[in-house]
């Protein structure tokens, strides 16, 4: 109809809102694309820091060896201190293991911890926003925890705690007394982030950085129950010996130990009247070593000795000779254990060792190390002269000659040790050393120590069970027809058992106990003589006679009757004349026979075990 108005249609308003909506759509893409893009980034983000040390924009490998490279750098000049009331304890920055490996993961992961906050995090710092991470120090970092340790032992050790008081034997306490006390937990937590602090403004800068932080202790309300409980923990001290530390070689102090009934404590308390003084009784444990005690008696005593005639080819002597020098000097602290193949360590030609003879499966062989054997032997023997404690120790598979049977120890890399333990309340010391005179070279043994009691041992041994070499015979192609040929590289020994033991005397030569140290067993080891297999076995030869050669031009029959006899014996056991090491054999059972005197039940740990028979001997 002429002159009518055309209403508008809806659409002409949705247009606005469609295009803000589709830029609000475009602006959430590009976000979402900038945290992929910010997530998927292997470096750290600009303007981060650990510990005042910028790593921007580095990857986690490059950003550790810096930090670690200026740790290493600085650290030592930054000094922390804990100070309470005059007194004070402090490290140096030197002395802590920071973790560098976290700290740096944690810079990482500013901007990657979350993805839809990454975006932001990242465009806010390249528009200049930064990030501060700190030097990570372990909760139980060893320096940091000896310095509060001493801290608060030195607090504890002070009688400024005007409530109450340690006084001889007696815990005296006056109630309503004002009593302080220091949060100890809360401490160590205040100091590990101080020391963190520390540490960046130390690793800021060029110069020294020295902080300290000071204890606040808390005071109890009047009126309000004391805390027993910490007050135990406050007094409480573990008894401790002097000892002596190997590396300064100084003497460590003695403390008296520190106990008390935190339940009569309580009940004397509520007991008391107000501003009354009342005490308990005080347990307090004497150490049994003093700083006095040790630093006047360090080593004055010779606990044993022992001596062996060392014998054998150039190279058996240098390497008994490496050996007594690796144990010379050995100092052993209370219930410390020796292991000989530890002192000695892998006996390798790389480590100095020559080419000896070893028995392996009952057979000489050149392997680094032999003679080594004597060694730990002599220093068995010279342990069984005092009353240290055995851990392990293997007889050989063959007598040895150089020291009593049943008073030898084998050793082997890797499988047998002779090991002992110091079971004293001092430490002790290890001179072994080689030296020639003019009957040979010998090698000795000394163990000293502190001997109050003047307690001294002797060592014994029955033999028995003895067994003659028998023959054997073995074809050789190369010996002369007629003849016998005895293998010198495989001595005979004759087979025996025996059982050791160790009497205890006193300083008056009054018997304390025997102890039973066990039983050894060596095996017999047969003359062998090789023989021309056209011979045949000699074994089948008519009146001891072998056969009449072809040829007798070319080889003369040779009568062996002296030198066949399945019986004979070579004479002196060669254990006393050879350079071999004989090797390991298989423990005797216990035997029937005793000393004339009672002897005291062996020990529960006798360090005698079952051995394999393949089981090998240097």
């Amino acid at each position: 109809m002429e002159g009518q108005r055309v209403a508008k249609g809806e659409g002409g308003k949705k247009l606005p809102r469609i295009i803000a909506g589709s830029v609000l759509a475009a602006a959430a893409a590009a976000y979402i694309g900038l945290c992929a893009w910010a997530s998927n980034q292997y470096a750290i983000l600009p303007n981060v820091s650990v510990a005042g040390i910028d790593v921007s924009n580095m990857i986690v490998e490059q950003a550790r060896d810096k930090v670690a490279a200026e740790v290493a750098e600085r650290s030592g000049n930054i000094t922390f201190t804990l100070a309470y009331e005059g007194l004070e304890e402090s490290l140096n920055g030197s002395e802590v293991a920071a973790d560098v490996e976290r700290s740096v993961q944690n810079a990482w992961q500013i901007g990657h911890e979350n993805f839809f906050t990454g975006g932001f995090q990242f465009l806010s710092h390249l528009l200049g926003a930064s990030s501060q991470v700190a030097l990570v120090i372990p909760e139980d970092d060893p320096a940091m925890t000896d310095m509060l340790d001493r801290m608060e032992e030195a607090v504890a050790s002070r009688d400024e705690n005007h409530a109450y008081a340690i006084k001889g034997d007696r815990l005296e306490m006056t109630k309503g007394a004002p009593i302080v006390a220091i949060d100890w937990e809360t401490e160590r937590a205040q100091v590990r982030t101080d020391l963190q602090s520390a540490f960046q403004n130390g690793l800021r800068g060029e110069g020294k950085t020295e902080e300290t932080h000071t204890l606040t202790p808390t005071q109890m309300v009047e009126g309000e129950e004391p805390d027993f409980e910490a007050i135990h923990r406050e007094l409480y001290a573990e008894v401790k010996d002097a000892s002596l530390d190997l590396e300064s070689m100084e003497i460590t102090d003695h403390v008296v130990g520190v106990d008390f009934d935190v339940k009569e404590l309580r009940k004397a308390y509520q007991q008391a009247q107000s501003g009354e003084t009342f005490s308990i009784p005080v347990t307090l444990t004497q150490p049994k070593v003093t700083r006095e005690d040790l630093g006047g008696h360090l080593f004055q005593d010779l606990l044993g000795e022992a001596t062996s005639q060392v014998t054998g080819v150039a190279s058996r002597l240098y390497n008994v000779t490496l050996s007594a020098n690796s144990c010379n000097g050995v100092i052993l602290l209370p219930g410390d254990v020796f292991s000989y193949n530890d002192t000695t360590g892998p006996r390798s030609v790389a480590n100095g060792y020559r080419l000896g003879s070893v028995y392996v499966g009952g057979k000489s062989e050149q392997q680094p190390g032999g003679g080594v054997c004597q060694t730990s032997s002599t220093l068995y023997y010279a342990i069984l002269h005092t009353q240290l404690e055995i851990v392990e120790r293997r007889c050989h598979q063959f007598a040895v000659g150089y020291v009593p049977d049943g008073m030898d120890a084998t050793v082997y890399d890797g499988s047998l040790d002779f090991k002992f333990r110091n079971n004293t309340d001092y430490p002790i010391k290890i001179q072994c050393w080689t030296y020639d005179n003019s009957n040979g070279r010998f090698i000795t043994v000394q163990i000293y120590g502190t001997n109050p009691e003047g307690i001294y041992a002797v060592p014994t041994a029955s033999t028995f069970s003895w067994v003659a070499p028998t023959t054997v015979y073995q074809p050789k192609e190369d010996v002369p027809r007629g003849t016998l040929v005895l293998d010198t590289e495989q001595y005979a020994y004759r087979g025996r058992k025996a059982h050791t033991y160790r009497t205890l005397y006193d300083a008056d030569g009054n018997k304390l106990e025997t102890q039973d140290m066990g039983g050894s067993s060596y095996s017999m080891r047969p003359n062998t003589y090789f023989y021309n297999p056209l011979d045949g076995d000699p074994t089948t030869w008519v009146n001891g006679k072998p056969p009449v050669p072809e040829d007798p031009n070319t080889t003369t029959p040779v009568d062996p009757g002296a030198t066949t006899d399945p019986g004979a014996d070579p004479g002196t056991d060669p254990g006393t004349t050879t350079p071999e090491d004989p090797g390991t054999t298989t423990p005797a059972e216990p035997e029937p026979s005793v000393p004339e005197e009672p002897v005291a039940p062996p020990p529960s740990d006798s360090g005698i075990r079952p051995l394999d028979p393949n089981e090998m001997a240097g």
